[in-house]
């Protein structure tokens, strides 16, 4: 890997902490709307409408939240939820959750993340039906041409409207869990892992660029969590 890459993946935690600590003055706080895209660590519960078997919508997940087994992966709220509150902004819902009529009545930003989901199109499909990066930009260039327009007059307003925006991703460790290290000999027997890295984060950079060119100009990017942390892994290897 690059020395400008490796450094680029050490600073994003530190990014991360930074920009959170200061969402409140962005623009003088006026951030109209945070838009989320990622994993299991930001899904509001996308993947209650999914046939996948990574779900979140039962007790006891989410004991401490106002309403219990809404889809989120925690007890509690998720990185996405923190920044919406800390920017002063009403919980990012899921997608998949509103209707056509309230998709076209949201101003104060939209959820496209699905738990088990990569950044590449085939990770997490063992799981079932998850929206893959691609798909959550998808439903972002949905949101820009169908329904943000039918709230906002006209096109440069909208083109403000993201600007001014919040894009937050929070993406990786399933490119790793649920295709690289259980497709390796199959598929990418000549990647080592700082090459199968490399390839990942350009694969990130070029998403992000579709984000830039649609009107996305600020972006908070939350660092993959290690291999094993999450409690599925933990549950099943913990013994070993």
């Amino acid at each position: 890997m690059s020395n400008f890459k490796a450094t680029f993946l050490h600073l994003i935690p530190f990014i991360f902490v930074l920009l959170t600590r200061n969402l409140a003055l962005v623009n003088g706080n006026a951030v109209p709307a945070l838009y989320v895209f990622g994993d299991s660590t930001v899904d509001s519960g996308n993947n209650n409408y999914l046939n996948n078997f990574a779900k979140a919508n039962y007790l006891p997940v989410g004991i401490d939240f106002i309403t219990p087994a809404t889809g989120r992966f925690t007890n509690g709220r998720t990185i996405a939820d923190c920044v919406a509150d800390m920017l002063g902004l009403p919980f990012a819902p899921p997608y998949l959750g509103l209707s056509e009529f309230e998709r076209s009545k949201v101003m104060t930003g939209i959820n496209y993340a699905s738990a088990a989901c990569g950044i590449l199109p085939r990770s997490g499909s063992e799981a079932g039906t998850c929206l893959s990066m691609d798909k959550q930009t998808e439903y972002f260039m949905s949101t820009i041409e169908k329904d943000l327009p039918s709230i906002i007059s006209n096109s440069e307003e909208v083109t403000l409207h993201l600007s001014k925006s919040i894009f937050l991703v929070s993406i990786g460790v399933n490119d790793y869990t649920t295709n690289y290290l259980i497709n390796f000999k199959r598929t990418w027997t000549g990647y080592t892992p700082e090459a199968f890295g490399d390839f990942l984060l350009n694969e990130f950079v070029i998403r992000m660029q579709r984000h830039y060119h649609l009107g996305a100009r600020q972006f908070v990017v939350n660092a993959a969590y290690p291999v094993g942390w999450a409690p599925y892994y933990v549950a099943k290897w913990h013994k070993s």
